[in-house]
C-alpha cells in the first residue's frame, strides 16, 4: 500500500500582507504615542525652565530692592537724617529707557561695603562730593531693555539711559513685560494724628510692586507672569523743618 504524505501548512502571501499591515499600523500607533510623549515632556521641561528663571529673577530683583537706603553709621557720631543713601540723587526712583514704557526701570543705592560714604566709583579722592568715595559703586539699578532684564554696575551719570548695563536673564528667555510701582506712606512724628507737613518730622516708609512676565524665545510654552510687593527695610527720616 502506498503512503500518502501530509501535506505541510504554511501561510499564504494574502495572510503575510495583513499580517505585515497590522504590524505597521501597531508600529505607527506606537511610534504616535511615543512623539507625543516625548514633545509633551519637552514642553514641561521648557516650561519648569522658564518658572525657574522667572522666580531667580524675581528674587534676584526682590532681595535687592530691600536693601536699598541702607547705611551703616553710629548713631552717636552721625544722624539718620543725614543718610547720602536716601538723598534726592540716590533715593528709590523709577523712569524708563527711550523706547520702553514709564516704570521699567528703577534705580536705588545702599551702603554695600559699610563704610557710611555712597560709592560712586567716578571721583578722585580729592574731588569727592561730601559722603561719597570712589573706592566701589553703590548705585544700583534694573530696567527693561528690548526683550532683556539688565542690572546697573557703574557709570558716571546715574539714570535709566546711563552708564554700563548687563542683561542677567537667559538668552533664551524673552521678557515681555517689567514695571515697578513706588508705593510710600509718611508717618508725622510731631503729631500722630495729622498728615505730613514740609516742616514737620517725618518717617517714610516705603515698597515696591514688581511686575515681571517672560516666554521662550521658541514660542514653545505660554507667557509667564510674577508679582510680588516688596517692603523698603530702611525707613526715610526727615528732620523737622526740612
Amino acid at each position: 500500500m502506498l503512503n500518502h504524505s501530509r501535506s505541510q501548512a504554511g501561510m499564504t502571501l494574502v495572510e503575510l500582507m495583513i499580517a505585515s499591515a497590522i504590524s505597521l499600523i501597531a508600529l505607527s500607533a506606537v511610534i504616535t504615542v511615543y512623539s507625543a510623549t516625548a514633545r509633551h515632556s519637552t514642553q514641561q521641561l521648557q516650561q519648569a525652565h522658564l518658572h525657574q528663571q522667572l522666580n531667580s529673577l524675581m528674587r534676584l530683583v526682590s532681595r535687592d530692592l530691600k536693601r536699598a537706603g541702607y547705611r551703616h553709621f553710629f548713631p552717636g557720631l552721625v544722624t539718620p537724617v543725614d543718610n547720602p543713601f536716601q538723598n534726592p540723587v540716590n533715593r528709590v526712583r523709577t523712569g524708563f529707557h527711550a523706547g520702553e514704557q514709564r516704570g521699567s526701570c528703577i534705580l536705588f543705592a545702599y551702603d554695600l561695603d559699610q563704610d557710611g560714604l555712597a560709592g560712586v566709583g567716578r571721583c578722585d579722592d580729592g574731588d569727592c562730593e561730601p559722603l561719597t568715595d570712589d573706592d566701589n559703586v553703590e548705585q544700583f539699578g534694573f530696567r527693561l531693555r528690548g526683550t532683556d532684564i539688565q542690572s546697573r554696575f557703574g557709570g558716571s551719570r546715574f539714570d535709566c539711559r546711563h552708564g554700563y548695563w548687563q542683561t542677567i536673564n537667559d538668552p533664551d528667555i524673552e521678557i515681555t513685560g517689567l514695571y515697578f510701582q513706588p508705593r510710600f506712606r509718611c508717618l508725622n512724628l510731631d503729631d500722630n494724628n495729622s498728615a505730613c507737613t514740609p516742616g514737620s518730622a517725618q518717617l517714610v516708609q516705603g515698597g515696591i510692586d514688581i511686575h515681571i512676565s517672560a516666554r521662550l524665545k521658541n514660542g514653545a510654552t505660554g507667557a509667564l507672569t510674577l508679582d510680588n510687593r516688596v517692603r523698603i527695610r530702611n525707613d526715610r527720616l526727615v528732620a523737622g523743618g526740612r
